[in-house]
């Protein structure tokens, strides 16, 4: 099973790219116990650190370096494709029993991060861990985060949270600001591997999220390179024998005041020096500071390079020690070195895996895969819009069906057509005299590939009039009556369907309702094993899809025929992978009111419980206690689907009709449909009004509805 976890950062200090790994790190080290087999890790920010993670993990893991939110990428065209193959590149990589780890982006790389990381995380459907700081080790303080969480998530509805991780508990670095002109070293000695238990029974809190874990920082852990230093100063390198080796746990000012130097430990530090008071350190260098531990010597204010200076500079690299040299004083290499970044922890396999080992033993498997087991029971599938049409658009191309659309002279037809074909989504059939559609395809600019099948119906009509009589000869139609009907390409094009020669018919962007249905119930006729045709339509909520049944064909069904519709919207929605959980709508839920009307429905619940007590439904239920989980703990708080349904059956097409409008029309989502359940072969009808956009994704929904 594979599993799709996303890190957001709360802060852009949390040392997100630790914690990632540390998270790999941690699955990793369990595959022993059957934890995941394969790793993908996607950064939504292009990172320097590519290679040093393929290092450390080897071939173990994929690395999608192909994605870049960054400023530059963040418009409406590109953000929408950038969504769009995120979803097509983690729908790829979900092989069997895979962990797909995404590294969500903070307000430092990007101004409107969290909501970036909350589009990506709905549209893919991820697991959510919120990664946040917790700067003072005290009760008050994490109330103030708590608070800030909560608030954060009444903002940001996360369909699938998991928890938090508190890192850096006590950290020095958290805002970034180091007190250099003090002559205070950086790393302030701490109690370190505070045990996630004590902080847990110190705190003594109940949050209303969980909690995953708890990271002291740790003081063995920082080692800044004197080589990243270099970089981030431009400065002057005089000494390279050690550099890249080369790490410092302090940063510290040259005092020339013996009494106090001799107090001072200078091993594994970076001791800023001026140019006034080089004299003085090179006298007491040998006495004191024992030049062989120091971490590397950073000489600020030197503009060029005397002879004396020279020879100064030569004895150190005689002791072996990095050496740089900075044009700015002191003060002013104190003031840029404010704005360094003391969290980069990437340096080398040995420093990194300490760190991984370090933060891995925070994480247990209780908070990391039981959290989603304890989850299970109320659990429920969801696809965001964007998952639900690419679903659609994988899904048909696997099939890869003939599907013939009548109406070929209306251009919306034939751009669908053409993107069918180009996108491979199905084979697409278009009924009407060549020359006519290439001269509006022409006008339009619509390329028609050669794959393209164009029947011009004046040359085949009468090859199905014998098969037209015959399937209404109880209607007792002569021939005269049938020739004119099948001047209706409506007509020929269910004929064409009903001989097996395409897969699915797609209408109704020129022609009524009616007029793509009737020939479907007279020619295609119902499936045996129902009683009627229905219809659904896929309502693409912002977070969610949900599904609306009957709103466009049956005006009054009774108890057993609405008992079907449920069971026919229950069976359309795992052809689609949605997990079906029906709500049968009413004035009333439960038995807080009675009519004929709640009886029906109360009836028609009963009816599918019996038939199909695989499902999951309840009813009469009204429309707010079968979507809200608040509601329907005081509503029904012992329903089945407890404000989790995601298919509504509307008790009769007037309200059914005019909810599935109202909802389109007053928040203007994309809604497919209706999509016809029931018949033998896949008909379906399109909105005079439908989009190209529409008319793809219901040439791909019949597509997957064919056999």
């Amino acid at each position: 099973m594979s599993r799709i976890i996303m890190l957001v950062p709360l802060n852009n200090s949390v040392s997100l790219t630790t914690i990632s790994l540390s998270l790999l790190y941690f699955f990793n080290k369990k595959k022993s116990n059957n934890y995941f087999e394969y790793y993908s890790y996607f950064s939504l920010i292009k990172s320097e650190n590519t290679n040093c993670i393929r290092k450390i993990f080897s071939k173990k893991i994929n690395i999608l370096d192909k994605v870049n939110f960054s400023k530059k990428n963040f418009n409406s065209y590109k953000y929408s494709s950038l969504i769009d193959l995120m979803i097509k590149e983690c729908s790829n990589r979900k092989k069997k029993n895979e962990l797909i780890l995404i590294k969500g982006i903070n307000k430092k790389e990007h101004y409107d991060s969290d909501q970036i990381n909350f589009d990506i995380a709905q549209n893919i459907g991820a697991e959510v861990i919120l990664v946040e700081n917790l700067k003072e080790y005290s009760l008050k303080y994490f109330k103030k985060k708590e608070e800030k969480i909560n608030f954060f998530l009444q903002q940001k509805k996360y369909k699938n949270f998991l928890g938090v991780i508190f890192n850096k508990i006590n950290s020095p670095f958290i805002e970034m600001k180091y007190n250099f002109i003090d002559k205070l070293t950086i790393l302030k000695n701490i109690k370190k591997n505070i045990c996630i238990n004590e902080i847990k029974k110190d705190l003594v809190f109940k949050t209303s999220f969980p909690v995953i874990a708890f990271i002291p920082w740790n003081k063995d852990l920082v080692q800044l390179s004197v080589m990243n230093i270099f970089k981030f100063l431009n400065a002057n390198l005089v000494n390279t024998t050690k550099i890249k080796n080369s790490f410092i746990k302090n940063i510290a000012i040259f005092d020339e005041d013996v009494s106090v130097i001799s107090k001072k430990n200078y091993t594994n530090t970076l001791v800023l020096v001026s140019l006034s008071r080089m004299e003085i350190f090179f006298n007491t260098l040998y006495l004191l500071l024992k030049p062989k531990k120091i971490g590397a010597i950073l000489l600020t204010g030197i503009l060029k390079l005397t002879p004396n200076l020279i020879k100064l500079l030569k004895f150190l690299i005689d002791q072996g020690t990095p050496i740089l040299t900075f044009k700015k004083n002191t003060i002013e290499t104190l003031s840029q070195l404010q704005k360094f970044n003391f969290n980069i922890n990437i340096q080398n396999k040995v420093s990194i895996r300490k760190s991984l080992e370090y933060i891995s033993g925070f994480f247990n498997k209780n908070d990391l895969i039981s959290l989603q087991k304890k989850k299970s029971y109320f659990y429920k599938k969801t696809y965001s819009p964007k998952e639900f049409c690419y679903r659609l658009k994988t899904l048909s191309k696997r099939k890869s069906k003939r599907i013939i659309l009548p109406e070929s002279y209306e251009v919306r037809i034939l751009k669908a057509a053409s993107m069918c074909c180009h996108l491979g989504i199905a084979e697409c059939i278009l009924l009407g005299d060549p020359k006519k559609i290439y001269n509006i395809a022409n006008e339009s600019g619509i390329f028609l590939n050669k794959n393209i099948e164009i029947i011009n119906p004046l040359l085949i009509r009468d090859k199905y009039l014998s098969r037209l009589l015959d399937i209404r000869r109880n209607k007792k139609i002569d021939e005269v009556f049938a020739k004119k009907q099948l001047k209706d390409n409506v007509v020929l094009a269910t004929l064409i369907l009903e001989s097996g020669e395409v897969d699915g018919l797609v209408s109704g962007a020129v022609n009524t309702t009616a007029n793509t249905i009737r020939p479907a119930l007279q020619i295609i006729k119902t499936n045996s094993i129902y009683s009627l045709v229905s219809s659904i339509f896929f309502m693409l909520l912002p977070n969610e899809v949900l599904i609306y049944g009957d709103c466009a064909i049956n005006i009054e069904p009774n108890a057993e025929e609405l008992a079907e519709i449920a069971i026919q919207s229950a069976d359309s929605a795992k052809i689609f992978g949605i997990e079906p959980r029906i709500a049968m709508l009413s004035y009333s839920t439960g038995y807080s009111g009675t009519g004929w009307q709640v009886e029906k429905v109360r009836n028609a619940t009963s009816i599918v419980k019996r038939k199909r007590p695989d499902l999951i439904i309840d009813g009469p239920i009204q429309y707010d206690a079968a979507i809200s989980k608040e509601i329907a703990k005081l509503k029904m708080p012992y329903s089945s689907i407890l404000g989790l349904a995601n298919i509504f059956i509307f008790p009769d097409l007037n309200s059914g009709n005019i909810t599935y409008k109202a909802v389109q029309r007053s928040t203007d989502l994309i809604c497919i449909g209706p999509m016809l359940q029931g018949l033998k072969k896949p008909v379906n009808d399109l909105s005079r009004g439908a989009s190209v956009e529409d008319i793809i994704y219901t040439i791909a929904l019949t597509s997957i509805q064919s056999l």
